[in-house]
């Protein structure tokens, strides 16, 4: 189970960001899931579904914060991330799953989701920037004031909600993926795609630059970093 933990960490943490208020969660999740051409019905999931993987995951998320970026952190996050993606799991989650760990372990080699995410996890924290920083102060703000306190992940997560829908767009998400992508090489990239052709929807994939005009490092052959 070698795949990118800290995708997950950014993809959860992402569609925290993109999320409102609990009374809304479910229209802010539509949205960002339109905004992304997410093929839901692919996987026999709908939004619902998609709220209760989150609301399993965001006590740990809230948790884990400051993220120190450690092995042990990220073997945490992703470790929950799989027990929550259970609670959510349907025959059509499976295959769909099984066929993009098939179709990308043969693209990726001979590197590896470990090697990748080495290389991308720099600029990643860097590239979330401001939205990043400011989710993250206010659920550990939260987080030290509520302490102890019954239904403190609830208020907490509603916080981070309240604000980061305002980061919930097209651009940040087009720029953010910008620089990632400079971050790998156009090997690497080309496998990216391919996956991203499995889940999102290519009228959707495409209107974005990173998906069409994205400047990957020159290299035909998926790398490890350099020791």
């Amino acid at each position: 189970m070698g795949y990118n933990k800290l995708t997950f960490f950014i993809a959860i943490s992402s569609l925290i960001a993109f999320s409102y208020a609990q009374t809304q969660r479910d229209n802010a999740i539509a949205k960002v899931l339109k905004m992304s051409g997410i093929k839901l019905s692919d996987y026999q999931l709908n939004n619902k579904t998609v709220v209760k993987g989150l609301q399993c995951v965001e006590p740990t998320i809230i948790d884990i914060l400051p993220y120190d970026g450690t092995p042990e952190t990220d073997d945490k996050i992703y470790k929950v991330c799989m027990k929550c993606v259970m609670t959510v799991t349907t025959p059509g989650t499976i295959t769909i799953a099984n066929n993009i760990m098939s179709q990308w372990d043969g693209c990726i080699k001979p590197s590896n989701s470990t090697c990748l995410a080495a290389k991308v996890k720099p600029k990643a924290m860097k590239a979330l920037g401001t939205p990043y920083d400011e989710l993250s102060a206010i659920a550990m703000n939260c987080r030290k004031n509520n302490a102890g306190q019954s239904g403190m992940y609830e208020k907490c997560a509603n916080k981070v909600y309240e604000k980061g829908l305002a980061y919930a767009y097209k651009d940040y998400v087009d720029q953010t993926c910008l620089k990632l992508a400079k971050a790998i090489n156009q090997a690497e990239y080309n496998c990216c795609k391919k996956i991203v052709d499995i889940v999102v929807k290519k009228d959707v994939s495409g209107k974005y630059s990173c998906y069409t005009s994205a400047q990957p490092l020159a290299g035909n052959t998926p790398t490890c970093p350099a020791s």
